[in-house]
């Protein structure tokens, strides 16, 4: 019994620490929008998701999101 709730508690914390589907579509029409193209938005999403939790999370490192769209307009002159 204490393994299995010692499992359910381990799998609870790590899928709240996870983009949701509905994240990820925020992130991807919001970075749309900015007529950046496709290539680009998959860059910094897959960057985002390394670094935050979630969406809600970007709007409070303003500074560090920043530096992760320039690492993929960058990588984009690059190739």
């Amino acid at each position: 019994m204490k393994n299995l709730s010692l499992l359910l508690a381990s799998t609870l914390l790590i899928s709240c620490n996870q983009w949701s589907d509905d994240d990820s579509a925020k992130f991807l029409e919001q970075c749309e929008k900015t007529k950046w193209e496709k290539e680009f938005c998959d860059c910094a999403i897959e960057k985002v998701k390394k670094e935050y939790k979630s969406f809600a999370e970007i709007s409070d490192n303003e500074k560090q999101m920043a530096d992760i769209l320039l690492d993929c307009m960058i990588k984009k002159n690059k190739d």
